[in-house]
């Protein structure tokens, strides 16, 4: 929702902060927000600054924000709002002056985002006050935002309308599962110190950590929690090295293609490759075989990738597929997911095929060639309609988290989802789990420009409820 001359005021409020009265508070709340992070990640904030790049704005406004709400003097008499309004507050307008006192009256708090209404408002929870869900009107963030996204924002309310100020950190789900323990580590620690000094003064002093959170929040200058939380994550991620894949044998990814030159009769190779167990041939086309080895993928990363486990029965023994292979153009051509697997494929298919093929030749392509290859691929290429690829995808999506209901998960210490979710103490994990799936999928579509998939039958399934 536009508030009528809230963006020229926010313009003439820069303007104010410039001069030279209000220079050495606004460095003292950068110095609050900045110098900490800069000691955990030693930099300097223009090098933080520079690492963050785009991001930098983002976190530029909200400690410029957090300078608009601080109060400065020894009483807390000053205040860089109170100061423009009562000497220029005349040439703003109503709705813009009561825009201007909500934000110098704001506090920051964590927000789940619950729901979302593209191009009109999102529907989120105060993750540390608690409380009910609010709808915030909101066009820019309702398009860019993905519903269990987390963010660290101030809310307004201004002519009987809930509003974002502007300032927004989106954190990663494990960051703000650290802020919020990070909360309740300092309320804890004031609450044993209130209670230390009471006893001392003989006083009964009742306190409960949602009572001391909202003395944090509301009362305290503790912006710079969020923003050091928020800035420390995000520097750490662009320093770290990138993620090395493994697959389910703990083999380093690495797209791999045997191919074996065909030197027999073609028929006569595929009666053969029928024939090794290993290899199953893939319904509804001639041409291609499947590589599979029994055992879940996770009881294969759990374990050594022998044997699956002997209390799955006959019938219920789960597979993993190593690579497939196909009849191509006169070869027969293995694709695996690590150079082990495209030497142990090559190995057997050798020893198996004889002299129905040639000499084998490997070639591999590391996850970065790959993605660089696929992102310079024009989509029309594919060659499928996006209605009809999205319906793929999303079948896709239906047999895997079918299957994936039922295997143990490492999120889920070891349980499947449906054991998660049939225990009080696996609930909350299992609800856990089902936010942090969709929202990957959420951004996903988006990224896409796709409709996500819709997980509201996993909820079902396990009986569990979203959180609203």
């Amino acid at each position: 929702m536009r508030i009528p001359g809230v963006d020229k005021a926010k313009e003439n409020l820069v303007k104010w902060a410039a001069r030279e009265e209000w220079e050495e508070p606004h460095a003292e709340i950068y110095a609050t927000h900045i110098e900490p992070v800069a000691d955990i990640v030693d930099m300097s904030g223009d090098e933080i600054a520079a690492l963050l790049g785009d991001s930098a704005v983002m976190l530029h406004f909200f400690i410029t924000e957090d300078f608009f709400a601080a109060r400065f003097g020894e009483e807390d008499e000053l205040n860089l709002i109170d100061d423009y309004l009562k000497r220029r507050g005349w040439r703003e307008t109503v709705s813009a002056r009561r825009y201007l006192e909500a934000l110098r009256d704001s506090h920051v708090s964590l927000y789940e985002i619950v729901d979302i209404d593209p191009g009109r408002s999102v529907t989120v929870r105060d993750l540390i006050l608690g409380g009910e869900a609010v709808t915030v009107n909101e066009k820019l963030g309702s398009k860019s935002l993905a519903r269990w996204d987390r963010v660290a924002a101030r809310i307004v309310t201004v002519n009987g309308k809930e509003v974002f100020t502007g300032g927004i950190l989106r954190f990663r789900h494990e960051a703000s599962q650290e802020l919020l323990s990070a909360f309740d580590e300092l309320a804890n620690r004031m609450i044993e110190k209130l209670r230390e000094e009471a006893e001392e003064g003989s006083e009964d002093l009742p306190l409960e950590l949602e009572t001391v959170r909202r003395y944090i929040v509301r009362g305290l200058p503790c912006a710079p929690i969020f923003s050091e939380h928020w800035t420390v994550d995000t520097v750490m991620r662009m320093q770290a090295p990138p993620p090395e894949f493994r697959n389910s044998d703990d083999e380093a990814i690495v797209f791999c293609e045997v191919r074996f030159p065909i030197a027999g009769d073609e028929a006569r190779l595929a009666a053969v490759l029928d024939g090794i167990e290993a290899f199953e041939r893939v319904e509804g086309d001639e041409a291609h075989w499947a590589w599979l080895a029994p055992g879940s993928p996770f009881h294969r990363m759990d374990g050594d990738g022998g044997d699956p486990p002997a209390a799955e029965a006959e019938d219920t023994i789960r597979m993993t597929s190593l690579g497939d292979a196909a009849l191509q153009s006169g070869a027969l051509v293995l694709t695996v997911n690590s150079q082990k697997r495209a030497e142990r494929g090559r190995d057997l298919l050798a020893s198996r095929l004889g002299d129905l093929v040639g000499s084998p030749l490997i070639s591999h392509r590391d996850p970065e060639q790959a993605m660089a290859e696929h992102a310079e691929q024009p989509d029309d290429e594919l060659g499928i309609p996006p209605e009809e690829a999205a319906r793929i995808i999303h079948a896709y999506f239906d047999e895997h988290f079918r299957r994936t209901l039922d295997e143990p998960l490492p999120i889920l210490d070891g349980k499947t989802p449906r054991q998660a979710a049939a225990t009080p103490e696996g609930r909350a994990q299992a609800i856990d789990w089902l936010k942090q799936m969709e929202n990957t999928e959420h951004h996903r579509a988006a990224q896409q420009g796709e409709k996500p998939y819709d997980t509201a039958w996993i909820w079902r399934e396990l009986g569990l409820e979203a959180p609203r």
